[in-house]
């Protein structure tokens, strides 16, 4: 027996899975609990409404019984389980639901995936074919649908005067006046309301609101000045609204002529004669409902008084028009506002996730990451060098560039810019854990730090009193379990990161100015790297600032013309050697072993001068090699 997800618009994309006694937990990203043994089941595809932990799966005898899981806090619950019909058709199933073999189900009234309980693969194709052939027959459209019993498809034809003002304000008053030049969203929806309450042909008293949705209460969001003060809208019509699934075809129109009494009963007031309500979406098949930052779905509500004899659904079509336009508009400039907001930040990979929408996806979690963090050598110095305004601001564009090239380099390996500072850089790979780039974390960011270094080439300057090649950046990388996650309000969403090896990281970066060479990283690092991917030399046990205890400290081996030591195999081995007899106190051999090695190796040189201090000195019979290091 499988269990079948299957995409509807691309019967290609589909995941099949062999069920047994262990339940089946399934989601857009279903995450395990602690002592819970089940299987994770992923929707590899894009569909809105599913959740992240959306329903289990398990049998019972040759039965499935599938049941939705709790809403996180703060979220709605899973949406329902309906059957799987064409748009339009489906009625809503109980939870929990058991599936004989054969039967199947929807997520949502209007979702895009389907799961099947069946025997085997090959009744699969059988399964969509006859899904196909129904959903040929019925195929929907965008523009019908409504959810109550008003014929908005049999719009009455309106007078050569009204189609005719409706053309020319689309045409001309419309692009002026709604369109362009607008600011902010309540600007938008404001533009939008005062053009509906002049647009609409033989209608006076015309009032129009956008509002946003929640049970029990509403959000004006158009503050219009034109709005009658004692404006209201009907709190018993907009419960008729299915708010917690919201659809594009939910429409409702009531008119006082056909429905006096319902007036009357409803507060709205004698004088009032129709009331419509639409959902504010794009005219897209398969199209969302438009929501606010606070995800409540938007609705435009349109009232008339002393309205003439022209029936209210003529202007339902109009009124689509318009509210398509502000969905547009407002999609638009959210996936742009999204897009320049995290441009600085993220990889284009990360982007494109939370354009679609997963920002949940980004919740605070612990992770094993790796961290890198780089920094422009002397830029303080060459600060302090510059004399004139002129030059400062020069220097400051020099800085802006080096920053930036140095993002560019992450995001070309898929690393995610968590914080920068100056002429520093925080960068991180490994989260979100899902995410194809997070593979492999730990050689992304050491093959980044390689990339950086390259890049800075040009830069690299020649110490004659060292005898050495100095890079302009220096880097850390260290590699663990931290806390990441989207933190800060939605305007200004930030990616933060806590944990022990993120402070390592950062101490690996100001220690290797100590050694003089450009890249330093943790054991960890090492231990989740390939064998024969990159070089490293274990250089000293070492006491970041701040730290209780010693870690062994390594570095990236590059070229010289890098800023590197470019130690071969031999000078690693000669030097590791040397390590070892400094930790069993062998002062004189160790010093021996070090003088075998190039002058220029200031790894070498560094170690050598430790020596002499360490001999001098009155060790404690438990030291462990560790040397401390003061650098922050």
């Amino acid at each position: 027996m499988i269990l079948a997800a299957v995409f509807q618009e691309d019967h290609g994309r589909r995941v099949l899975i062999p069920m047994d006694a262990t339940p089946l937990k399934i989601g857009r990203s279903p995450q395990p609990v602690l002592s819970e043994n089940v299987v994770l089941l992923r929707i590899p595809w894009n569909d809105r409404l599913i959740s992240r932990n959306h329903f289990t799966a398990s049998l019972d005898g040759n039965d499935l019984v599938v049941e939705r899981l709790p809403a996180l806090p703060g979220h709605p619950p899973p949406n329902e389980f309906h059957t799987n019909a064409p748009f339009g058709q489906r009625k809503a199933l109980p939870d929990p639901l058991r599936l004989k073999t054969g039967e199947s189900f929807c997520i949502g009234k209007n979702g895009h995936s389907s799961f099947y309980w069946l025997e085997s693969e090959d009744d699969l194709d059988e399964a969509l074919s006859k899904y196909d052939q129904q959903a040929t027959t019925t195929k929907p459209s965008h523009e019908a649908a409504p959810t109550n019993s008003v014929p908005h498809d049999e719009v009455e034809a309106l007078d050569e005067y009204s189609l005719r003002l409706q053309l020319k304000l689309l045409q001309r008053e419309l692009p002026e006046q709604v369109l362009s030049g607008w600011t902010s969203s309540a600007e938008l929806f404001t533009r939008a309301a005062t053009f509906l309450q002049n647009a609409l042909p033989g209608q006076k008293g015309v009032t129009a609101a956008f509002l946003a949705l929640e049970p029990g209460k509403y959000e004006l969001l158009n503050p219009d000045p034109n709005i009658p003060a004692n404006f209201h809208p009907s709190s018993t019509l907009l419960s008729e609204l299915n708010i917690a699934d919201p659809s594009p075809g939910d429409i409702h129109v009531w008119t006082s002529k056909e429905e006096d009494a319902i007036f009357a009963n409803r507060s709205l007031g004698s004088q009032v004669d129709w009331v419509a309500i639409l959902p504010v979406s794009v005219l897209d098949e398969g199209s969302a409902v438009l929501r606010d930052r606070q995800n409540r779905p938007i609705y435009l509500y349109i009232e008339t008084r002393q309205a003439t004899a022209t029936a209210a659904k003529s202007f339902i079509p109009f009124l689509r028009l318009i509210a398509s336009l502000i969905a547009s508009l407002l999609s638009a400039r959210e996936k742009q506002r999204v897009q320049d907001q995290m441009s600085s930040y993220f990889s284009p990979a990360l982007r494109r996730l939370l354009q679609d929408g997963n920002e949940e996806q980004l919740e605070p979690a612990m992770t094993e990451c790796t961290v890198l963090f780089c920094d422009r050598r002397g830029s303080s110095r060459i600060m302090e060098k510059a004399r004139t305004d002129e030059e400062i601001l020069i220097q400051l564009e020099d800085n802006q560039n080096v920053v930036g090239e140095i993002i560019q380099n992450v995001f070309n390996h898929d690393g995610v810019i968590t914080d920068f500072a100056g002429d520093g850089v925080l960068a991180l790979w490994g989260w979100p854990s899902h995410l194809s780039s997070s593979e492999q974390h730990a050689l992304r960011a050491v093959d980044t730090a390689l990339a950086i270094a390259k890049h800075f080439a040009s830069r690299v300057e020649y110490n004659k009193k060292r005898r050495q090649y100095i890079s302009p950046v220096r880097i850390g990388v260290s590699t663990g379990r931290i806390a990441v996650g989207k933190t800060g309000p939605a305007q200004q969403m930030h990616i933060s990161v806590f944990g022990r090896q993120v402070n390592f990281g950062a101490r690996l970066e100001s220690i290797a100015k100590e050694f003089g060479i450009p890249v330093l990283v943790s054991r960890e690092t090492i231990w989740q790297m390939p064998e024969t991917s990159h070089r490293f030399r274990k250089l000293c046990y070492m006491k970041p600032a701040g730290f209780l205890q010693s870690y062994p400290i390594f570095e990236l081996v590059l070229p010289k013309e890098l800023g590197g030591s470019g130690a071969d195999d031999t000078h690693i081995e000669i030097y590791e050697r040397a390590l070892q007899l400094f930790v069993e106190r062998k002062w004189k051999e160790c010093r021996q072993l070090l003088e075998n090695l190039p002058r220029d190796d200031q790894p070498a040189s560094w170690l050598h001068a430790k020596t002499k201090k360490y001999s001098n000195r009155d060790l404690d019979e438990n030291w462990d090699g560790s040397i401390s290091s003061l650098a922050k």
